[in-house]
């Protein structure tokens, strides 16, 4: 096996892996959200809206909860940043490594419209399935457009180190 087939080999191992963490971050049930009944939202920008909204009247950081003064990393970890802020860059970093491992991962030259096309497809394949099979879990257009962005901002990262 020659080094650019290990390389690109490496490059789909990390990508398998990233998928399967995907799967469990989105697909899995949260026991904790159960809703029993259908929700989602298909009107573009309505859910970022109001999450901008509440960082500009709260702000991103949860200064309450630091108020207490926590001394346990995973709480800090978990939260320090507000609900809303944590959705945003959540989504949007969710997706950075799809945009930047599937061309690493291909032995052929992957152009713009060939990554939209899989982080689009790969994104509003989450959220049907989201929507058909998870009580506890809500399809959101907005999520597909925050994914799709982070997917793009790390296909970008991909052409920058190309």
């Amino acid at each position: 096996m020659s080094k650019n087939k290990r390389v690109t080999f490496l490059f789909k191992l990390l990508l398998l892996a990233y998928l399967g963490f995907l799967f469990i971050l989105t697909l899995l049930p949260d026991a904790t959200n159960i809703t029993y009944e259908t929700t989602f939202n298909l009107v573009p920008l309505t859910t970022i809206d109001n999450f901008f909204y509440d960082i500009v009247v709260n702000g991103f950081i949860n200064w309450e909860f630091l108020a207490t003064q926590p001394t346990d990393p995973t709480e800090i970890v978990l939260y320090t940043f507000t609900d809303s802020f944590k959705n945003l860059a959540g989504n949007i970093i969710l997706f950075m490594p799809l945009g930047l491992l599937y061309p690493l991962s291909r032995k052929i030259k992957v152009n713009f419209f060939h990554a939209f096309m899989v982080i689009l497809g790969t994104t509003c394949t989450i959220e049907l399935i989201q929507y058909l099979f998870l009580a506890s879990r809500r399809a959101d257009i907005d999520d597909i457009i925050l994914n799709l962005i982070g997917g793009l901002i790390g296909y970008l990262i991909y052409k920058w180190i190309e």
